[in-house]
């Protein structure tokens, strides 16, 4: 075999983790391929591997029959597995419908909260914020919330979670619009395009490449996946794991150009493009499941859906140096091995992540959650379908004559003011029977045993139960709804999520080259700020967890936990044991539950984050319309002579300084109340009222006195136009249960 590639003058504009180093900025290609190499050990290996990979697509034949007919059940299209056959062709999706609710509310379970998703143990007792900034970058950029919620439908109808990640990297060509001095007039064209015009300025339009890397995250069908064993419950310790690649041009001639692929010679990339643009794939016999899915939204694929179906293999391979580590093969259909090279990922891990929705032992694959309801969904359909019929034919009458005695019944339609020349003795009209009643209750009868099997209640469903309904009935809903929920989403973050932020994490480390600006939070009391991240070195390891479950499952206890701040608060201090007590990081945590990490900082301030700034400093942060907090040690009658001379020869267009020197006279006017000793006594909370036998003392109502539990408030008038707490559409907000 040869190397065929047609050479190129313009660089390629993305690659991927497979790619060379520099082969993104110089476009020559420097990765060694052993796919040329037929008498090394690797090549062998990759021949033997082939037949084993093939078989195993073959067995896995019933698998994608089935899950067509899943997908089928959750698109409501009808196929061959309905009975009735009569004039209705309704299709009811109760299986669909239970599908959406599971995956809504599992997402909401994971992604509680718009800015925090992972928490991180480091090596160091220092907590790792610029780590964590730089995952919540990635999550966000590579949408991973609409990956995660397509992920979890498919892995409800096929049985099977599926998520593949890389590393891209490429360029965009931007143009932007810039002010610059112009070139002075006169003298050769030389000197003129080297002296700029001080004293004026025009726009200008330049052009630059943007690099753009980061984690690329996409799931995959499936019927796509062969592991061979297919009885080891481990993907890491599968002898091979085969995913089929459907590459259109452009991705075999990038393929090409970074050393993965090499054609045989005196082939065209357009042989195997077109190779696989039939409807059914090698071995598979049915339609490719993109290719099933655009035609279940309405789309058709004829003409524009043209691909290269390549296998992608990874499995432990010697490569010469006696190690065996984990590489790449490539398979372009039968003796066709078209690339086979190290795997490029320090980590040594498979860049598949795939796991069952409920394990099976001795199965590496699951059970669909439709196949228990399949029948019912069928059945469901063709009552559905009879009831339809039969209240169709109740709708209109039926007539019954004597032809003898009415030889003109031909003529007896029904119109307006229609005259019957017939005897009225022998013509009787009757109904059909209103049979739709009972197919009626039948079809909800099986559709509550679907919800049942599929772990949904009615008010996931968005209905309420039947009966009378009290505070008790209702909260033990609630918490049925939520134990499903939230065990499928601790499974999920367990298996997919968890290992997912690590590898995005590893991929950083090792790909990742130019330092990137993210967006930090840092601890609570310091301001979110922009955080330049220089490439990740390894030295320190870092545990990642997704923090989903746990944020909701916090929520939850953050009434235990007010609970116990007051009962440490009530504590005396000869009690603690030469200890002190610092509630403190109680209040960090309560605060940025409630309200964001955007809204806790300018809630509780760190003072030890303020100091006192020089009156002309902050005159200069003022113009440039940076924010300026007074700290209590300004002089303030200093700083607001020198803020209202600034303002007046500015003029405040921000009205910045205005709002400064407002907070300086609110200061001063503290600080002189507080000398003149005209600050009165100070709010206790819990303080008593005059119920107590005493004069009402200033204090915070309704919080619990020191030591005490809080009970459940006392009833109040809620403003006109309130939601009342049982109506909020918040799983986090419990109801009066």
């Amino acid at each position: 075999m040869a190397q065929s590639r047609k050479k190129r003058a313009a660089k390629p504009t993305q690659v991927d983790s497979k790619a060379p180093k520099g082969a993104l900025e110089g476009g020559a290609s420097k990765l060694e391929n052993w796919a040329g190499k037929k008498d090394s050990e690797a090549y062998k290996e990759a021949t033997r591997l082939y037949p084993l990979i093939q078989k195993e697509y073959e067995n896995q034949y019933d698998q994608g029959r089935m899950i067509a007919e899943f997908w089928n059940i959750y698109s409501a299209t009808p196929d061959d597995n309905q009975m009735y056959m009569g004039n209705s062709r309704s299709y009811i999706p109760a299986v669909r419908d239970a599908i959406n609710a599971r995956a809504k509310r599992t997402v909401k379970q994971l992604f509680p909260s718009r800015l925090k998703h992972v928490q991180a143990v480091g090596s160091d007792p220092n907590p790792p914020y610029p780590q964590l900034a730089l995952i919540e970058h990635y999550i966000r950029k590579s949408r991973l919330k609409d990956i995660v919620r397509s992920d979890l439908t498919a892995g409800d109808v096929t049985g099977q979670f599926n998520i593949y990640i890389d590393w891209t990297r490429s360029y965009r060509r931007v143009t932007e619009l810039v002010k610059r001095n112009p070139t002075l007039d006169g003298g050769s064209a030389e000197e003129a395009s080297e002296i700029p015009d001080p004293t004026d300025e025009e726009e200008a339009t330049e052009e630059s490449d943007v690099l753009e890397e980061g984690p690329d995250i996409v799931d995959f069908a499936t019927e796509d996946l062969a592991v061979v064993p297919p009885t080891c419950n481990d993907l890491e310790r599968a002898e091979a794991v085969s995913i089929r690649l459907r590459m259109s041009r452009a991705k075999v001639e990038q393929m090409v150009e970074e050393g993965v692929f090499i054609l045989p010679q005196k082939s065209r990339i357009d042989s195997f493009v077109n190779k696989g643009a039939g409807a059914a794939d090698d071995g598979m016999r049915t339609k490719a499941p993109q290719k099933k899915r655009a035609e279940d939204a309405g789309v058709r694929t004829e003409g524009t859906f043209t691909y290269a179906l390549i296998y992608e293999v990874t499995a432990q391979l010697d490569f010469g140096d006696g190690h065996k580590r984990l590489g790449y093969i490539y398979y372009a259909g039968q003796n066709e091995i078209v690339g086979i090279i190290k795997a490029p990922q320090w980590g040594g891990k498979r860049p598949t992540l795939s796991a069952p929705v409920e394990r099976i032992g001795g199965s590496f694959f699951g059970i669909s959650k439709i196949e228990p309801v399949k029948f019912l969904q069928w059945s469901l359909n063709d009552y559905w379908n009879m009831g339809q019929d039969s209240a169709m034919y109740s709708l209109l009458p039926i007539v019954m004559t004597d032809p003898l005695k009415n030889p003109n019944y031909a003529t007896m339609v029904i119109g307006l003011a229609a005259v019957w020349a017939a005897d009225p003795n022998s013509t009787k009209f009757a109904s059909f029977p209103a049979l739709w009643k009972d197919a009626a209750l039948m079809c909800d009868t099986i559709k509550r045993q679907i919800w049942e099997s599929l772990d949904v209640n009615e008010i996931m469903m968005g209905r309420m139960p039947q009966g009378r309904k009290n505070n008790q009935l209702m909260g033990a809903l609630q918490q049925e709804q939520m134990t499903a929920i939230t065990d499928h989403a601790e499974y999920y973050e367990e298996v997919m999520l968890n290992p997912l932020v690590e590898r995005i994490f590893e991929y950083d480390q090792q790909f990742r080259t130019k330092s990137l600006t993210v967006r930090s939070m840092g601890e609570l009391g310091v301001k979110a700020q922009m955080t330049d991240i220089e490439p990740q070195q390894w030295g320190n390891r870092y545990t990642f967890q997704w923090s989903g479950t746990a944020y909701v499952q916090g929520m939850q206890q953050m009434q235990a936990q007010i609970a116990t701040m007051n009962v440490l608060r009530g504590v005396p201090p000869q009690q603690l044991n030469g200890r002190r007590l610092d509630v403190s990081p109680i209040l960090d945590i309560l605060v940025g539950n409630v309200f964001g990490p955007e809204i806790a900082p300018n809630i509780l301030i760190d003072e030890r984050n303020l100091f006192t700034i020089d009156s002309n400093t902050e005159n200069e942060m003022l113009v440039n319309g940076t924010p300026v907090e007074v700290h209590e040690a300004d002089e303030d009658v200093q700083h607001i002579q020198a803020h209202q001379s600034v303002a007046r020869i500015t003029g405040d267009p921000q009205l910045k300084f205005r709002a400064h020197i407002a907070a300086h006279l609110m200061q001063l006017n503290r600080k002189r109340q507080m000398a003149a000793g005209q600050q009165g006594e100070p709010g206790v909370p819990g303080a008593p009222g005059p119920s107590a036998g005493g004069p009402a003392k200033p204090g915070m109502a309704g919080t619990p006195r020191q030591g005490a539990m809080p009970g459940m408030p006392r009833p109040v008038q809620q403003p006109p136009g309130a939601i009342h707490a049982d109506n909020i559409a918040d799983g986090q907000v419990p109801g009066r249960g």
